[in-house]
């Protein structure tokens, strides 16, 4: 047997699920009125690695650097990066295996560098496939006013034991820029 709702107690409901739906966008890092991003446009950055087993030459990374379109001065920018190898692996690399940092090297308005940390390949990468590295996290120091950029720079990662060390082959493009105001 059903019972009847109210005019109110079906608002009620509404006003609930509301509220379950910002929490969890909260919890997922949603915050209303945080500066936009910038737009997160990959760069592909040339790389010679030294190793057990870094493959010869100059390889691509793919590199993904998210950052507030614009902050205050004085304040410091959270930013997210991503890097995407060029080559297949040839075994199966189990989920967090791979882990690494990743310098950044600050221009423009901003001086000195920083490291992003916390990369890791969040899920099991197949055989043959490339391998993308997620959760590489750095803070920014905005002391002047103008237009800080962010670049790629040498990067280090560690899989099943082995530690491979890359330096940026010629100049790194700028990845992201943060208009400081």
């Amino acid at each position: 047997m059903s019972i009847p709702h109210t005019r109110a107690q079906r608002n009620r409901g509404r006003t609930i699920t509301g509220a379950a739906v910002a929490a969890v966008l909260a919890g997922a890092g949603t915050v209303l009125g945080a500066p936009p991003a910038a737009a997160a446009d990959a760069v592909t950055v040339g790389y010679t690695c030294t190793g057990p087993g870094a493959p010869g030459g100059v390889q691509s990374l793919l590199v993904t650097v998210t950052a507030p379109a614009s902050a205050p001065q004085g304040s410091t920018a959270d930013v997210s990066v991503e890097v995407t190898t060029a080559l297949t692996v040839p075994v199966d690399v189990p989920a967090r295996a791979a882990t690494g940092e990743m310098v950044l090297a600050l221009g423009g308005s901003a001086t000195g560098s920083v490291t992003a940390t916390g990369f890791t390949n969040a899920g099991t990468v197949p055989s043959g496939s490339t391998v993308t590295l997620t959760g590489g996290t750095a803070s920014v120091g905005l002391g002047a006013p103008g237009a800080a950029t962010i670049a790629p720079g040498d990067a280090t990662v560690h899989v099943f034991g082995v530690t491979v060390t890359c330096e940026v082959s010629g100049t790194a493009p700028v990845a992201a820029t943060i208009d400081v105001a």
